[in-house]
C-alpha cells in the first residue's frame, strides 16, 4: 500500500459478510467492534492496529502489526492470517476484502462455546466496513451491498452493529495473546 496513513485513526465495525459459517458465529457473538490503526513504532511501512471487541458483553483487546507487500497487507493473530485490502467507500469510512486462513479452530470454538461441526483449517472471505461514526447514510449502506453483490455475497450482511450497543473502552478487555 502506497500511503498506510489513510487507514489511520479509529474506525468502528459497522457491517460485514462472510463466506464461512465459524466466521459467521464470531459475528453473531460480536455485541460491538472498533480498530485503532497507527504507524508502527519499529518498523517503517507497517502499521499497528488495536482491536477492542465486545462479545457476548465481555470485553477482549488484542494488538498486531500488519505488513505491506503492494496493495496487500497481512495480519497474523490468534491461528489465523489474513490478507486484506482495500476498496474505495465513503468519506471516512475503510472498506476491507478479507481472506482468511484459520487453523486450530476446534480449540477457539470449544473455549467460545460455539457448537459447529467445522474441520480444524478453513478459509474464509470477508468484507467488512468500518466508519469513523456509529452510523451510516442509506447511499453508503448501498453502495457497500452493490460491493458486497460485485464479489459474491448476498442477501442482508452477516454482521450489522447496533448503535444501541456499547463500545468497550481503549484497555477495558481481556488480552488476547497474538
Amino acid at each position: 500500500m502506497e500511503d498506510p496513513s489513510v487507514m489511520y485513526g479509529r474506525v468502528n465495525f459497522l457491517l460485514g459478510y462472510t463466506s464461512h459459517d465459524v466466521y459467521k458465529a464470531f459475528l453473531n457473538l460480536t455485541d460491538s467492534s472498533w480498530v485503532k490503526i497507527s504507524a508502527s513504532p519499529v518498523r517503517s511501512g507497517e502499521v499497528v492496529m488495536l482491536q477492542e471487541n465486545r462479545m457476548n458483553g465481555t470485553c477482549m483487546t488484542s494488538t498486531t502489526n500488519v505488513t505491506f507487500e503492494g496493495n496487500t497487507a497481512t495480519v497474523e493473530m490468534a491461528n489465523s492470517t489474513s490478507s486484506f485490502y482495500l476498496l474505495p467507500s465513503c468519506d471516512g469510512c475503510l472498506v476491507f476484502v478479507i481472506n482468511s486462513t484459520a487453523r486450530n479452530t476446534k480449540r477457539l470454538l470449544k473455549l467460545l462455546k460455539i457448537d459447529i461441526d467445522a474441520s480444524d483449517e478453513f478459509v474464509a472471505h470477508s468484507l467488512y466496513l468500518l466508519g469513523k461514526e456509529s452510523t451510516l447514510k442509506e447511499p453508503e449502506l448501498e453502495h457497500f451491498k452493490q460491493q458486497a453483490t460485485c464479489l459474491g455475497f448476498s442477501g442482508d450482511p452477516d454482521f450489522i452493529y447496533n448503535p444501541e450497543k456499547s463500545f468497550c473502552a481503549e484497555g477495558e478487555g481481556i488480552k488476547i495473546p497474538n
